[in-house]
């Protein structure tokens, strides 16, 4: 029988109501740290620890442990009297966890069940400067910068575990997860917002981040080949019913000049044909369908992206689900979600491999705000036909998450 303790703890206090806190200020150091924050220095340490269990399919029928623990500092140069609009960012993350076994060795699939699982290190996750000009409507950013920070981003979409509903995988699949947690790569952002309703970003990033063992700890920088560059456009509204229901489109290209193997062609060697570069497309929208007020109601989202055709593992990539905060009348901050994504393989390559059509993965979570600053985060996800590999049975898979921000 397997460890059942961390859902324990959460039942009881899935039944607590929202205003319910466990003492009356849990910030720790609020005076000191509520003084530099006024003269423009804050700090958020914050820790996310995910049970993994695998109960039914994939490669193995076990449990595991993942977390990430992050220190994240800034500096803003106006409060601080400095520059006004300047901003320094560091944030230093400790990954751990995943001993015996991974997660990944667990399931056996392609687009990763948890979103934190990294090669256990401490390393420099983000660190850069922001400078905003013109009344904010331009500013540049540049320094260790994950892309997916600004780029990509599905803010409903934050909520799942699953990694490729946070990143679509036709993305950080073909690009050996370049520019993404937990190995970010030295970057220039750049950003345009001509008026509230219009964002327009460029990024220019580095091609390939090296591996793990040359950067472990993200602070070699060099011998690193190609560029890798986004631009995209993101559109904010509100329709025009229940006093404004909020929506974001956004679509964009990006651009790889590094060299990349061909998923499905080889030489006679037995060596992957080589293409000089990669590129693809992605689009998606959010929007809030109903609303009790303008923190509670339903939302839904939408993304996909595509790349070449017999070039990637991924030929294109779809997810979409829906989120309701607040559907219990005790508890307005939670959030319920469903969702699925969906990889679809090269043609080419499933010619080769006898692979499945594509790998999908559906996700059921529910966040349970505890008091300010602590979540906890029960999870359902079953991935069908993992890795396209009939070998590998369909999996079922409970999570549950802790985060806990000091």
């Amino acid at each position: 029988m397997r460890n059942f303790s961390q859902l324990l703890i959460a039942i009881p206090i899935f039944f607590l109501p929202n205003s319910y806190t466990f003492a009356d200020d849990g910030i720790l150091f609020k005076s000191q740290r509520d003084f530099l924050a006024s003269k423009g220095l804050t700090f958020d340490p914050y820790v996310i620890e995910d049970y993994v269990g695998v109960y039914k399919g994939g490669l193995a029928d076990n449990n595991t442990w993942l977390g990430r623990f992050d220190l994240v500092s800034e500096l803003d140069l106006g409060k601080a009297g400095l520059l006004n609009g300047g901003l320094l960012h560091l944030d230093v993350l400790n990954a751990h966890g995943g001993l015996k076994p991974t997660a990944d060795h667990m399931v056996g699939d392609l687009q990763t069940v948890s979103d934190i699982e990294a090669t256990r290190s401490t390393r420099i996750y983000e660190g850069w400067y922001s400078q905003s000009l013109f009344n904010n409507r331009f500013s540049v950013k540049f320094g260790l910068i994950d892309i997916n920070s600004e780029f990509l981003v599905s803010d409903s979409g934050n909520l799942y575990i699953n990694s490729s509903l946070n990143t679509m995988s036709s993305f950080w699949v073909n690009n050996n997860s370049d520019a993404t947690y937990p190995e970010p790569v030295p970057a220039v952002r750049l950003k345009y917002s001509p008026n509230e309703n219009f964002d327009f970003l460029a990024g220019f990033f580095q091609g390939d981040p090296l591996n793990n063992d040359i950067n472990a700890h993200s602070t070699h920088f060099g011998n690193a080949e190609g560029l890798l560059s986004i631009e995209e456009g993101q559109y904010h509204y509100k329709l025009p019913w229940e006093g404004g229901l909020a929506g974001t489109i956004k679509t964009g290209f990006w651009y790889n000049s590094s060299d990349v193997p061909d998923a499905s062609s080889f030489h006679f060697s037995g060596d992957s044909m080589i293409y000089h570069d990669n590129y693809g497309g992605y689009a998606m929208i959010d929007q809030r369908v109903f609303q009790v007020n303008e923190a509670q109601g339903l939302n839904v989202f939408c993304f996909g992206g595509g790349d070449p055709e017999g070039r990637d593992t991924v030929q294109y990539s779809v997810a979409s689900g829906l989120n309701y905060t607040g559907l219990l009348p005790l508890r307005p901050n939670d959030v319920m979600g469903v969702a699925l994504t969906d990889a679809s393989f090269s043609n080419k390559l499933r010619a080769i491999t006898g692979q499945d059509g594509s790998e999908t993965e559906y996700e059921w979570t529910y966040q349970i705000k505890v008091r300010d600053g602590v979540y906890l985060q029960p999870d359902i996800q079953y991935v069908r036909h993992p890795d396209g590999n009939d070998a590998i049975k369909n999996a079922s898979i409970f999570m549950l998450r802790t985060e806990i921000h000091f």
